[in-house]
């Protein structure tokens, strides 16, 4: 099976593997740009047979899905890499974690096939949100989740209009509760298309919830889904 998988993949003049990697608290005010240049720079460190574009300034061929917020830390980040040959994926994760910073570290590595989803086909994003409350109330959030609309100003890079977010939270639970510090599991849409930040709905509590008031501590990422599945 892998022989005929490394030959279909060889006729297609390359070889590309999806990484996830996991975002920690020491990098987790590293912006997009920057983790892009610490990938190039692993790349040219590892000395891995990694595609490269042509013309006059050649760049390695990898991409990244829905990349953070500067501050959001992770244990589910992917991203893709094209490669010249055919590398044993984890001989390919382990060149690149020899040489990563602390706090990037690639957790799995595989040959991308037919049956793994495209990053295009993400639909809903998981996250852990702790926050520190003024009070020791435990938010209704069953009276939040049954409103039928929840309209907050939501922010892009262009533009910032009001917009119903309540059907894209899927999920709000409270995962833990200790004083006044309370950790909830939130699951939002996210995708190419639509993208709905955790940090959003918990400003949304405060904005439909009588009493809730508090200050963020840590907003994590668990898991990035098509229809439910991972992308791994």
């Amino acid at each position: 099976m892998l022989l005929a998988l490394k030959e279909v993949f060889a006729l297609k003049g390359k070889f590309r593997y999806r990484m996830c990697y996991e975002k920690g608290e020491q990098v987790r005010y590293i912006s997009h740009l920057d983790f892009v240049r610490v990938i190039n720079r692993a790349i040219r460190r590892s000395h891995l047979p990694v595609t490269y574009t042509q013309g006059f300034n050649p760049h390695p061929v990898f991409r990244i899905a829905m990349p953070i917020s500067v501050g959001v830390t992770s244990e589910c980040e992917y991203m893709e890499i094209d490669m010249e040959e055919y590398i044993e994926p984890q001989k390919a994760a382990d060149a690149f974690n020899a040489i990563m910073p602390q706090g990037l570290n690639i957790k799995g590595a595989c040959l991308l096939h037919e049956a793994l989803q495209d990053f295009n086909a993400i639909t809903t994003a998981r996250y852990r949100v702790c926050v520190e409350m003024t009070n020791e109330n435990t938010p209704d959030l069953v009276s939040f989740m049954g409103l039928d609309e929840v309209v907050m100003l939501k922010k892009s890079k262009s533009k910032e209009k009001e917009v119903n977010i309540r059907p894209d939270i899927h999920e709000l639970t409270i995962d833990s509760k200790e004083g006044n510090i309370i950790c909830f599991n939130i699951e939002v849409s996210s995708g190419s298309s639509y993208n709905l930040k955790p940090e959003l709905v918990v400003d949304a509590m405060k904005k439909h919830l009588d009493a809730f008031d508090y200050t963020f501590l840590q907003v994590h990422r668990l898991a990035l889904l098509t229809d439910g599945k991972a992308l791994m």
